[in-house]
């Protein structure tokens, strides 16, 4: 539940000011559009971080079964930044508008510590693609993708996208900003 900068301590359970709410703008985004949306509220790491991700996949494996037809899963999040001192990053850019907003990472598993993860390729090319795409609409808006060793629960589907919206350091309005954005590329 990493929230925004208006969170003390950078944690907040409140799904109005943390990555809920960054996952209701991106549903609604979806839905306009005319997509079907299940926006799973859960939030997996409270009480326990350690366990977010074997929660996750079971709500992502019941969902699969309710929803068959399911493409994409997305999985929101928002960087854990410090600096030696305690300051908390807040990493920004410009959108087109002029405003400020926070830039969005995808972190994509590979599967490389042995848990089964055969097709992680079809998940990077998919990030890869969408990246591409968001930096045309918005230059600046990406930050590099993160390869990680593990699958974050992205064996499920050949869509599934870790996504961190900005740093507990940036404000939510500047990761709802970029969050419209990405579900505007998302649908195109």
């Amino acid at each position: 539940s990493v929230p925004s900068a208006e969170s003390p301590g950078g944690r907040s359970t409140d799904a109005n000011m943390n990555v809920v709410a960054v996952g209701d703008a991106i549903a609604e985004s979806i839905r306009v559009a005319g997509i079907e949306v299940i926006h799973d509220t859960t939030q997996n790491d409270n009480p326990s971080y350690n366990q977010s991700y074997k929660k996750a996949l079971a709500l992502i494996e019941s969902n699969l079964r309710t929803h068959p037809t399911i493409e994409v899963v997305l999985d929101v999040h928002r960087d854990y930044i410090k600096r030696d001192d305690g300051t908390m990053v807040k990493p920004t850019f410009t959108a087109a508008d002029g405003q400020k907003a926070a830039p969005i990472m995808f972190v994509m598993g590979t599967g490389a510590r042995g848990l089964y993860h055969p097709d992680w390729r079809h998940n990077l090319s998919f990030a890869v693609k969408i990246q591409n795409e968001l930096n045309q609409t918005q230059p600046g808006l990406c930050r590099s993708i993160n390869l990680r060793t593990e699958r974050f629960n992205q064996h499920e589907t050949d869509g599934s996208l870790l996504c961190e919206f900005g740093a507990s350091g940036n404000t939510l309005s500047q990761a709802l900003r970029t969050a419209r954005v990405f579900a505007d590329v998302l649908v195109s």
